[in-house]
């Protein structure tokens, strides 16, 4: 009986990618779905491989070279994680029990161990994951660190730089898992580099001067001889000048940049561009993007709509590193041929419309003076910079000593320093050593001042500073003292270090007081700096650095762009903060009439569009299909593969993000969903997966997923809604959507409407699943069997509360659970 997937049918098959069985049925009470214990193990699947496996896998027989007596039993499979996969692996395709052994189990006996054992290895990662030793180290985020060192200083480091901080891994799309955020060398080298350059910011050894440059029109374009601009100049229309960008046209180089004098020493730059954007009636409007190519990072996009006559003038604001660079300031929308004889101007000047262009060129307007195509006329590019607020400035105060030579003030400038940084007071006696780093400097001939920075920068590459560091090595501590609950605290709602007043509550022991706490629960959430954890957690939550993983197929969505992508991702991000700065309810995550768009997703949408290219608010009519988050773009962008749509898929995301349930893994020979061949009728998805429900081995799995992502078949695989499939092979018409379905445990939908209401009927699971969610954000670990009734306490405080957002917060940071370690 060797343990190796042999050519029979299949015992569990399936024939989708991603279709597996679940833990359990969507509609089963949570009762029902308690991860197994470790205990368990002999009363639940023993019995199964006593009957079925044992007798040809023991210490005696050994088929295939594979033994299943002495695999673990401990939680999760303990060493022997990898040969449970694979036993689970020969059970769901059907390889064991092989075909002619007598008394083979039924697919639904099968189907209950694989499930059981994927739940257990699960409990078991998620156990192994949030261990924690007396000491806990989690590491930040590179969105931490990058707010804690403008905190810190007032410098706004760009960890995405070139030879910045390196990508956070993630576990479940969870970024902040202390466990999975290990520490290498190359890191400790990086946080080095990082470190240098941000006091070399903060403390420059020469005064910094704001200049301002600014490069007319005639600067931008290129292309008029020195003879013709002295013309020009010579007549009085130099500065009438105007850059023509048709879609598609861009100026590059140093002509949008200041020049690499003003950027030699890095720090923060204001951009002013004076521009018009002409819209045509019903199509896109000009897209403006402003791009660094040696950090290959945009520094800035808008859509512009302003009369030629009526220029408007954007600004922004954005942190450049030391050097030179070079940037692209360009119309990126799709458009006609660009090239000089159709369409730029060429040598020949531009001024205006009324002024007209030379005959063979296209023409900018109709007869009635109305665009035909998305376009920007510039006229000024200005830069300002460096620039050092008062904020900035005010930061870094008290941490240099103010006379030369005096030690005892560096003790007490470092001290500030260091109990900032490492977010606590001090041990007796641990400030000695960074007092004496710089005293040793001094005495080997370094400037003054410069060995003071030597004192910072080993601060800044301390554990101490880009870890957030709780517990004690000298005995065991339950609870947070009052300086790890800042931290916490201020890193899951601000993402960044404890301000003035976390800090003073801290000192004085009264943050950890109830009423204390929940003062500063409100102030934080109503602090700007709230809007980064509306914008990271549900980026996480919901897994959206997944959105445009599989690039849309240019054939098929011509439409799709970077900036609908990054469109799709605000709706998501701006919604959830809605819901927040309103303490809405957790139900309008699930069903609303209301939305978030700017008039680029408005337009994707086919609603009607807004001038002004910011997100708003909007009310949903029945004809928009939408409301609430499963209905976004990225969701349903996210659950597709760049060609098709996939149920599936979808019905998974459900599955982990609204219920909270992780599925086994596929079998390792499940094949993929075939094209449609060309000369068969053309058949949508659904009714291939459909097909499988007519034999007994498939339909045990497929009918616990399928119905969670056939409700969202009017949506292709960018979001749109449609009634019909288009087919891309096959004979006939397009076949019509189907977005009916029934529940395992009998309720039914007609469409997603009825679908999202059935999931409001189930609010205390979706309440449920929230929470744990919210929990694994704050606590920066997984959640495990012992923190389950912790978990119910908070759930049943945000039920009381009608599930509103703030209030379901406030009830996780008051809890016991979030209190300590």
């Amino acid at each position: 009986m060797p343990m190796t997937i042999q050519a029979t049918r299949p015992f569990f098959a399936v024939s989708t990618l991603l279709a597996f069985a679940l833990v359990a049925d969507v509609a089963t009470a949570r009762a029902e779905e308690a991860p197994p214990a470790a205990a368990n193990f002999d009363k639940a699947v023993l019995p199964f491989f006593q009957q079925n496996c044992l007798r040809c896998h023991n210490a005696k027989t050994q088929e295939g070279d594979f033994r299943i007596d002495n695999l673990s039993r401990e939680l999760g499979g303990g060493g022997s994680v990898g040969h449970w996969l694979d036993v689970m692996d020969k059970i769901s395709t059907g390889a064991m029990p092989p075909e002619g052994e007598e008394n083979r189990p039924t697919v639904e006996q099968g189907g209950r161990i694989v499930d059981w054992l994927a739940a257990w290895i699960k409990q078991g990662e998620a156990a192994r994951l949030a261990q924690r030793e007396r000491v806990s180290f989690h590491r930040l985020t590179r969105e931490e660190y990058v707010n804690t060192v403008y905190d810190l200083l007032g410098v706004h480091f760009d960890a995405t730089d070139p030879g910045g901080l390196s990508e956070d891994p993630e576990w479940n799309g969870f970024e902040r898992i202390g466990s999975v955020l290990s520490l290498s060398a190359s890191h400790v080298e990086k946080y080095f580099a990082a470190a240098e350059a941000v006091l070399a910011e903060a403390y420059p050894d020469k005064p910094i001067e704001t200049t301002v440059v600014r490069k007319r029109a005639l600067d931008l374009r290129g292309g008029p001889s020195k003879e013709q601009i002295e013309q020009l100049e010579a007549e009085g229309l130099a500065d009438k000048v105007r850059v023509d960008l048709w879609p598609g046209a861009h100026i590059q180089g140093g002509r949008p940049g200041p020049g690499n004098q003003m950027l030699n020493n890095g720090g923060e730059f204001k951009v002013r561009i004076q521009v018009s954007g002409l819209k045509p009636p019903g199509g896109r409007a000009p897209h403006l993007t402003f791009y660094a190519d040696k950090l290959d990072r945009m520094l800035f996009e808008q859509d512009i709509i302003a009369p030629e006559n009526e220029p408007t003038i954007v600004e922004f604001q954005t942190h450049l590193p030391p050097g030179g660079q070079s940037f692209q300031l360009m119309n990126d929308v799709p458009g006609p041929s660009i090239l000089p004889r159709s369409g730029r101007a060429g040598r020949m000047p531009f001024f205006s419309l009324s002024d007209g262009r030379i005959p063979w060129q296209l023409k900018l307007t109709d007869e009635e003076g109305q665009p035909l195509y998305p376009f920007l006329i510039v006229d000024w590019v200005e830069w300002e910079g460096p620039i050092v607020s008062a904020e900035a400035k005010s930061k870094r105060e008290g941490y240099l000593p103010t006379e030369k030579g005096d030690i005892e003030q560096v003790r007490a400038c470092l001290t500030k320093f260091v109990e900032r940084a490492f977010r606590r007071m001090l041990a007796p006696g641990e400030i000695d050593k960074y007092v004496a780093l710089v005293e040793s400097e001094i005495a080997a001939g370094a400037d003054f001042f410069a060995a003071v920075k030597t004192g910072m920068l080993a601060v800044m590459c301390s554990k101490d500073f880009y870890y957030v560091v709780e517990g004690s090595p000298e005995r065991e501590v339950g609870a947070l003292n009052d300086f790890e609950l800042a931290a916490r605290l201020s890193y899951f709602l601000w993402s960044t270090m404890p301000d003035d007043e976390l800090f003073e509550l801290a000192r004085a022991g009264r943050l950890h007081e109830t009423d204390v706490l929940r003062e500063q629960v409100q102030r934080m959430l109503s602090d700007p700096k709230a809007e980064r954890f509306a914008e990271s957690f549900p980026q996480q939550w919901l897994q959206l650095q997944k959105v445009g993983m599989f690039t849309p197929d240019s054939t098929l969505y011509p439409e799709y762009d970077k900036y609908l992508e990054q469109s799709m991702i605000r709706e998501t991000t701006e919604y959830f903060g809605e819901v927040l700065r309103n303490n809405l309810s957790l139900r309008e995550f699930l069903a609303s009439d209301w939305t978030m768009v700017n008039p680029r997703l408005a337009m994707h949408y086919e609603m009607p569009t807004a001038a002004e290219d910011r997100f708003r608010r909007v009310l949903l009519d029945e004809k928009d299909h939408r409301g609430g988050i499963l209905t976004h773009a990225a969701i349903l962008s996210l659950t597709s593969d760049g060609t098709r749509h996939r149920p599936v898929h979808r019905g998974v995301w459900i599955m982990e993000s609204i219920f909270g349930k992780s599925p086994p893994p596929p079998p390792a020979n499940v094949e993929p969903i075939e094209p449609n061949p060309v000369d068969a009728p053309k058949a949508t998805i659904r009714m291939k997966l459909d097909a499988h429900k007519h034999d007994p081995n498939c339909a045990s799995c497929h009918r616990k997923i399928d119905p969670l992502g056939f409700a969202f078949d009017n949506y292709d695989a960018i979001g749109r809604w449609r009634t019909e499939e288009k087919v891309q092979h096959g004979l006939g018409a397009n076949p019509q959507v189907d977005a009916s379905g029934e529940l395992p445990d009998g309720r039914s939908y007609g469409g997603p409407e009825e679908f999202k209401q059935l999931l409001l009927d189930d609010i205390d699971r979706f309440n449920e699943t929230f929470v744990e969610k919210l929990a694994t954000y704050a606590l920066r670990r997984t959640t495990t069997v012992d923190d389950r009734d912790d978990l119910a306490k908070i759930a049943a405080r945000s039920k009381a509360a009608d599930y509103r957002l703030r209030d379901t917060v406030e009830a996780l940071i008051l809890s016991d659970l979030f209190q300590k370690r």
